[in-house]
């Protein structure tokens, strides 16, 4: 990758403004081989990823999520943090 295409690369996505897959003049396409190694680098860290168990904290939250749910069927389940919706 060259420097003005490392620019490109580090620009991709800045502009809120621009539609998706609308390239902004500072913005440049990334070779299909390089497309192509940054997809299977994020495959292989997804693949990573979702082979790890779950964390013992989480296990636990949602087993007391469960068993409040379970004392308190007939209460309607709260929409959002602090009970706003």
């Amino acid at each position: 990758m060259n420097g003005s295409e490392f620019k490109g690369f580090l620009n991709m996505g800045a502009s809120s403004a621009s539609k998706l897959g609308e390239l902004t003049p500072s913005q440049t396409q990334l070779p299909a081989e390089l497309q192509g190694q940054i997809g299977q680098r994020l495959r292989e860290a997804y693949n990573e990823l979702i082979s790890e168990p779950v964390p013992d904290r989480f296990i636990n939250l949602l087993q007391q999520l469960k068993d409040r749910e379970d004392k308190n069927p007939d209460v309607p389940q709260e929409q959002g943090q602090g009970g706003k919706t």
